[in-house]
């Protein structure tokens, strides 16, 4: 059995804003993260940074702590040591860059009608994972243009299924840097929430 292997993890948020998402999308799961790390102590995303401000969202190297209290189905699926490493480094640039990235709040409004908004180092979250599993696990055959629902996602990957059920604490998790919890800041958020959207809007027009 191979020692290398992505996960993807998709989850049923406790949050009003994932409530929303899942009554309007019909689907009883609405967030999705990656990783690559066997004990799942973080995962990567494209979501908000702190609990108590939905919008205020990036690139986001989340800690298993944030779905505690959600349902969830974990994927693993193998790849090899080259592929391995070739994510992680892509994933320790994003980090080191994370500040450039920013959720792609037009594509999750057009959700609803199945449509992307392609806009320069913006994301959803299902965006994000289907980049990455597209330019790094080609077996999957998942078109990086095309668009994909998180119930396509959830079918696409049925085989590689390892777990579903309600999340299980282990004393492995922490929250590490993760700062979903902090709610210091909230006036400066909003400021970050509108800086963001005219980014966007900038990028979209640009590009």
């Amino acid at each position: 059995m191979s020692n290398y292997n992505v996960y993807v993890i998709i989850s049923a948020t406790e949050l009003k804003m994932g409530k929303i998402i899942r009554f309007i999308t019909r689907y009883k799961y609405n967030h999705v993260s990656i990783t690559i790390d066997n004990e799942l102590k973080y995962l990567y995303s494209f979501a908000r940074y702190h609990k108590k401000t939905s919008l205020y969202a990036g690139f986001v190297k989340e800690s298993m702590l944030r779905y505690k209290d959600s349902k969830i189905k974990i994927y693993k699926i193998p790849v090899d040591k080259y592929t391995y490493r070739k994510m992680k480094r892509y994933f320790k640039l994003l980090e080191k860059t994370k500040n450039k990235y920013l959720y792609n709040l037009f594509s999750a409004l057009f959700f609803v009608i199945h449509k992307k908004v392609k806009i320069d180092k913006s994301f959803t979250c299902i965006e994000f994972t289907l980049h990455t599993l597209s330019r790094y696990v080609p077996k999957l055959n998942i078109t990086d243009y095309k668009f994909y629902s998180i119930k396509d996602l959830d079918n696409l990957l049925n085989e590689y299924l390892m777990y579903e059920g309600n999340f299980i604490m282990s004393d492995k998790l922490s929250w590490n840097n993760d700062s979903y919890l902090d709610n210091t800041h909230t006036f400066t958020n909003y400021i970050g929430v509108i800086r963001n959207i005219f980014i966007l809007i900038y990028r979209f027009v640009r590009y």
